[in-house]
């Protein structure tokens, strides 16, 4: 017997309603799924576009890397000139090196600030060495990544050292850490430098065995100056575009021939600065007799302080004088230290009118001298009987006021202050000081100074605002969307 097969009832006409409804519920939630994924990559394709163009990414770090000054800014949104910059290396190994990263980060906000007045390219020396050829004339001073800027004929060429600074991990030890990040100071006046229309000179005296630092040197280049040297016993002249001559820590007198020309340099408007120390020989007749002119007596003794230094006696921590040349730097927290030191005693006699003296610079109430000569030696730096009581001058400024051109003389007896690793500490005032003489000095020559980035880890430190949109992207946002989910499937449930 056959079994008939028996026919299945039909679903009933809610039944299949739901279905549809159910099926139309699927596909709305898949578009909207779809719609959002869309609109999220849009809004980010958006949003780095217009990050890129118009610089709006959020710095967070501490201490505000990538922040740049009103000076900076005005400066490169009132160029008139383009100015090129060539990077020595592919785009993508720049942006990734350990230090040159921050660098990138900070060319692209200067690009989006200055526009098409700043043409930056990139020339990978390894893949494509014939283009590195037409810098053949700065070979002694390029590198892989160097930075190099140029506007006409001038050029500047920045490297690592002159985006960061360091400190010593531990006086005279010889090892260095990496504390601060100076990429504004140096991209900055190295643009100020090659658009210059005239370039000053600042010109280190040789023929006297002088020495000096190549931070005192990059000084003068990162504002602007070109720094040369000049030996006036084969010159016999100074040149003319010379604004600044230097006199660092010479081992030998000078002769009168020279002084006079130097002389006569400062009262015709040109400025100088003498750099001297316990590094230097006692006997020094003519310079000193010099300098005595300009109410700066150089005392053949050692400045110490058992209180205040760095590591002993020697290297004594100074303080600013209350002097209004001092005001742009007195309020800046950071420290000077000022290694054998000579004092200096001022006397600029009552029959002299044609020239004035200030002191910038002074050791502490607890400092104290002792008489030096060129075979002193000290078994300790202990205060003893017969020491002269500080405080004393290390630092003056004269001005000659004989002629409306007022040429004026910088001496510094504790002339190690100017030493590689004291100038690029940035916890010191060492750099900042000198550079505020320079721009006391020189005034018509446009000078910026931005102070180094710390690179140490600090917490950050948001205003209520921001801390009221990072929580609402990391709490209310996703709270609102997880809440707002619940209550559409139990309403979906009811339907």
């Amino acid at each position: 017997m056959m079994k008939k097969n028996k026919k299945k009832p039909e679903a009933a006409p809610e039944q299949k309603l739901q279905k549809k409804k159910k099926l139309r519920r699927v596909s709305v939630s898949a578009a909207s799924i779809a719609v959002v994924l869309v609109a999220v990559v849009l809004i980010n394709l958006i949003a780095t576009s217009l990050t890129d163009r118009y610089d709006l990414t959020l710095d967070l770090t501490a201490n505000q890397l990538y922040e740049i000054t009103d000076d900076t800014k005005e400066m490169l949104q009132g160029m008139t000139d383009t100015v090129d910059i060539t990077i020595l290396s592919s785009e993508d190994d720049f942006e990734k090196d350990t230090y040159y990263s921050k660098v990138h980060t900070l060319l692209q906000k200067y690009k989006n600030l200055a526009g098409d007045k700043l043409d930056i390219s990139y020339i990978d020396p390894y893949t494509n060495p014939n283009a590195v050829n037409r810098f053949s004339d700065l070979a002694a001073s390029i590198q892989s990544g160097s930075v190099i800027l140029s506007y006409n004929d001038n050029t500047r060429v920045l490297n690592t050292e002159d985006f960061y600074s360091v400190e010593e991990s531990s006086y005279y030890s010889g090892y260095y850490d990496v504390t601060g990040f100076q990429g504004e100071q140096a991209l900055t006046s190295a643009i100020m430098a090659v658009t210059n229309e005239e370039t000053p000179g600042a010109y280190i005296l040789q023929g006297h065995n002088e020495s000096i630092s190549t931070s005192l040197s990059s000084m003068f280049t990162n504002a602007g100056y070109t720094a040369n040297t000049l030996n006036l016993t084969e010159e016999k002249e100074i040149p003319e575009d010379a604004s600044v001559l230097v006199l660092s820590l010479p081992q030998a007198d000078y002769t009168e021939d020279e002084i006079n020309l130097i002389d006569a340099f400062i009262k015709a408007g040109g400025d100088l600065m003498v750099f001297d120390g316990t590094a230097c020989p006692t006997e020094l007749p003519v310079l000193y007799a010099y300098l005595q002119e300009w109410g700066v007596d150089i005392q053949a003794d050692m400045v110490l302080d058992a209180d205040y230094n760095i590591d002993e006696a020697p290297d004594l921590l100074a303080k600013l004088t209350d002097s209004d040349s001092n005001a742009d730097i007195a309020d800046s927290g950071l420290t000077l230290v000022t290694p054998n030191a000579k004092s200096i005693t001022m006397n600029l006699g009552n029959d002299v009118s044609d020239r004035t003296i200030e002191a910038l610079m002074e050791s502490r109430d607890s400092s104290y001298a002792k008489v030096l000569t060129d075979e002193t030696e000290y078994d300790n730096y202990t205060k003893e009987d017969g020491d002269t009581d500080g405080p004393f001058t290390l630092a003056t400024l004269s001005e000659y006021t004989g002629n409306d051109n007022g040429g004026q003389v910088f001496v510094c007896s504790a002339g190690i202050m100017m030493s590689d690793d004291l100038m690029s500490a940035s916890s010191l005032m060492n750099s900042s000081f000198l550079s505020n003489v320079l721009s006391q000095m020189q005034p018509e020559i446009e000078m910026v100074s931005i102070p180094s980035k710390s690179l140490s880890s600090e917490p950050l430190v948001m205003s209520t605002t921001a801390e009221f949109i990072v929580f609402a992207i990391l709490a209310l946002i996703p709270v609102g969307m997880f809440l707002a989910g619940i209550l559409v499937f139990f309403r979906r449930r009811k339907l």
